[in-house]
């Protein structure tokens, strides 16, 4: 009697194993499942944000109309700045990396803009530094008396140049520097991290002393804060 008592247990034991086991396995699948379901659409949305950064920097050199007939943006030109040039009528280009006579890219770029007649401006900056006052203030003179269309540039077209289309909007439009701040774009693949981030400090920084002020922005107000107020390196 008490080895088929223990058979019958062993025989139950044995079957609320079994149906643990396949619980167990069941769920073990919804887990799976459910992890592939978070991997696609992490992924999916990893690859919209690629193609939406990388579109422009990669296919088009970062080349976008900001305000139309009135100022373009991009990476360094290649032999498609004449095109640019003739297509949108621009008559000055602003090259905020600078460079040299020995470089290939910056031969090619000053060639074309004299084979146009355009003007050509050089201020050279870092993208990865706080801008130097006289930067700041050489881009906002600029900006008050250049010829239009302009098309501006770095070398990626995303942080450097991002700053200079965000002073257009401030100097050219008057427009208040929280809007202005649009020019740092993350479709342009401005990422605001381990440096480019410093580029938008003197427009923030600006914007508070604003708001501290109880003031609006005028051009003339920020070209004069620039200059009396900016600090270079506050550190």
């Amino acid at each position: 009697m008490a080895t088929a008592q223990g058979q019958f247990r062993s025989r139950v034991a044995t079957a609320g194993t079994w149906l643990d086991a396949q619980v167990a396995s069941e769920r073990s699948r919804q887990v799976g499942r459910r992890r592939l379901v978070r991997i696609g659409a992490i992924l999916g949305i990893a690859l919209l944000a690629v193609s939406t950064i990388g579109y422009k920097p990669l296919f088009r050199k970062n080349f976008a109309e900001v305000v139309p007939g009135k100022l373009y943006r991009s990476a360094q030109p290649d032999d498609r700045l004449g095109r640019w040039i003739e297509e949108h009528n621009i008559r000055s280009v602003l090259n905020l990396r600078g460079g040299k006579p020995s470089y290939d890219w910056y031969a090619q770029e000053v060639r074309i803009v004299r084979d146009h007649a355009t003007d050509y401006y050089e201020i050279p900056m870092s993208a990865q530094i706080r801008p130097r006052r006289r930067e700041l203030l050489q881009i906002i003179d600029l900006l008050g008396r250049a010829r239009y269309p302009m098309l501006i540039h770095c070398k990626s077209g995303a942080d450097r140049t991002g700053l200079g289309v965000a002073l257009y909007h401030m100097i050219v439009q008057k427009e208040p520097p929280q809007t202005a701040l649009a020019g740092f774009s993350l479709s342009h693949a401005h990422i605001p991290l381990f440096g480019p981030e410093k580029l938008q400090q003197p427009i923030r920084e600006y914007a508070d002393w604003l708001d501290a002020q109880g003031s609006i922005h005028t051009p003339e107000r920020f070209r004069d804060w620039v200059e009396k107020h900016y600090v270079e390196d506050p550190q």
